[in-house]
């Protein structure tokens, strides 16, 4: 069983198709980080959702994709979303903080050892720290490329045991996931390049990346050491399944001479 890790939740997990967020997801979500709690393990949650959650709070705007309405979105979004995760959380009497950051807080200085520091701290008092990109003041060259570039950077940082990716699908796969004769690719090699040739570059509907992009990052990060585990978070239960042999998805493997970590 893992004793430290990362887990990145993503937009199509956390919303139902029409935008608004899903309750219930999120309330799952929660109940099987809780269950990981009892058993001792440290985590760090980075969630996606914060613009989704402005968007329902403040419908009918135009030209919903400027920059500054997403910083909108995102300010009241995110109030509402860590809500949430304090509520359920404090029905398992567990306590959550808000981390927001931007790339520049990854340079190596006196940002990076704050936030480090913070991170220690919180998981030191067994409190889930909350992580997003600080949209309100992340644009073009300080934001990442998604929530899984931040989620790999976050993991490198603390020494996670291991990174979650959780998605809408159940893993990378050889073709067009809604395709018959695509499969799932259940292992990957951190140095394996062959994958790219047949990973759809599409990026979801919710979100700004897409399962090149999430290869991508898992393999940076597996190349540290950092092993990473994509699945589908709607598939009941599935963080159970990190106490098994047996993810249900797909496995980014970090190489036995991988570096240390950051």
């Amino acid at each position: 069983m893992y004793q430290r890790l990362v887990i990145k939740v993503g937009t199509n997990v956390l919303t139902r198709a029409d935008g608004r967020l899903d309750i219930t997801s999120i309330s799952n979500l929660v109940d099987q980080i809780a269950s990981l709690k009892e058993r001792g393990v440290e985590l760090v949650l980075v969630s996606s959702g914060a613009v989704g959650a402005g968007k329902e709070l403040l419908p009918g705007r135009a030209n919903d994709e400027a920059v500054a309405q997403r910083q909108v979105y995102s300010a009241i979004g995110q109030v509402r979303l860590m809500e949430l995760y304090r509520n359920f959380f404090a029905g398992h009497r567990l306590l959550c903080a808000q981390v927001l950051a931007t790339k520049d807080d990854f340079r190596k200085g006196q940002h990076y050892d704050n936030m480090l520091n913070c991170f220690r701290a919180l998981l030191q008092d067994e409190i889930v720290p909350v992580v997003n990109e600080n949209d309100v003041v992340a644009v073009t060259e300080l934001m990442f490329t998604d929530n899984d570039e931040l989620a790999g950077l976050v993991a490198r940082m603390v020494g996670a045991d291991a990174l979650v990716i959780l998605s809408s699908v159940e893993g990378l796969y050889d073709g067009a996931p809604e395709r018959d004769d695509s499969r799932l690719i259940a292992r990957v090699a951190a140095n394996d390049t062959q994958v790219d040739a047949v990973v759809q570059a599409r990026r979801s509907s919710g979100g700004r990346g897409g399962m090149a992009t999430k290869l991508r990052i898992a393999r940076e990060t597996a190349a540290r050491g950092i092993p990473v585990l994509i699945g589908n978070g709607r598939r009941p239960n599935i963080l159970a399944h990190l106490s098994t042999d047996n993810w249900p998805g797909t496995v980014v493997a970090a190489p036995d001479n991988s570096p240390a970590t950051d």
